[in-house]
């Protein structure tokens, strides 16, 4: 969003979106993510990794048109085969996934004697595949474990937090902007403001949730996974501008595509598990 957005919109819309569907929206996606995530890790490694097949076949119908060719099938069988490897075999399960990706496109192609453009189809197929079915299974191999839940409220909460804070401070005090060709509204103040505001948070509430945390750890991870959760936001912005889409998808009123909204989070998810690691 930018800071001059819903100017000129109709009654309940924001920037060309219906704002009390989006929250709605917003609401129900919350509480899936919740539920899921608290009551069994089995439930919550099956709700991310039916997001990522939704994100790989909303993002395959988006690509279509412009003239990029995504193997739908071999995607959705890495992001099936990386969600449940990573639960049941950890960290194994990524490169299991990251194989029937590259194997699985050159099978596919073998067996298409219509086949045309090879390079860019396999190409295409193993760019989506990693950005989202391998580093969506970091979020399952993040909750395998006996404070999974917290860890994971951790990472996903210091990517929204520092997105949220981002703006908040960029609004009102963003006047350099940090990657103006592709995100003309991000800037460096909006993005050391939200920074500071989820590693200030993180080190407040963390520790009081379980022994996994001290402070100073916890404001370690949040500032390392906002900083990697604005980086994962303007790849796709950057993405999106190439194909020349708005969204990467649209099965989320109000919303765009699952992608859409999980951009940031995708890329905080690898960097979490591995600083948790480090510094838990």
């Amino acid at each position: 969003m930018t800071g001059d957005e819903g100017a000129g919109d109709a009654p309940g819309m924001v920037g060309g979106r219906h704002l009390p569907i989006a929250i709605l929206v917003g609401v129900i996606l919350a509480g899936l993510f919740l539920v899921s995530l608290f009551w069994r890790a089995e439930a919550f490694a099956a709700v991310v990794t039916g997001f990522a097949v939704i994100a790989l076949v909303e993002a395959a119908r988006v690509v279509r048109p412009v003239g990029i060719r995504l193997l739908t099938p071999v995607l959705v069988a890495s992001a099936i085969v990386a969600g449940v490897g990573a639960f049941t075999a950890g960290p194994s399960g990524p490169l299991a996934g990251v194989a029937i990706l590259v194997g699985g496109s050159a099978l596919a192609l073998l067996a298409d004697r219509s086949r045309r453009e090879v390079v860019r189809t396999i190409s295409a197929t193993s760019f989506f595949g990693l950005w989202v079915a391998i580093l969506a299974s970091y979020a399952v191999l993040l909750v395998d474990r006996d404070d999974g839940p917290v860890v994971v409220l951790a990472v996903v909460g210091a990517a929204i937090v520092a997105d949220i804070g981002g703006y908040a401070f960029g609004v009102p005090f963003g006047r350099h902007k940090v990657a103006p060709s592709v995100s003309p509204n991000k800037s460096w103040e909006g993005l050391i403001g939200g920074l500071l505001v989820a590693g200030a948070l993180a080190a407040a509430v963390l520790p009081l949730v379980g022994d996994t945390f001290e402070p100073l750890p916890a404001a370690v991870l949040a500032v390392l996974c906002g900083l990697a959760a604005f980086l994962g936001d303007l790849f796709e912005s950057m993405v999106k501008r190439d194909l020349g889409v708005k969204d990467l998808g649209g099965v989320l009123p109000g919303h765009g595509g699952v992608l859409d909204r999980v951009d940031g989070i995708l890329f905080a998810l690898p960097v979490g598990y591995y600083a948790v690691a480090l510094v838990a």
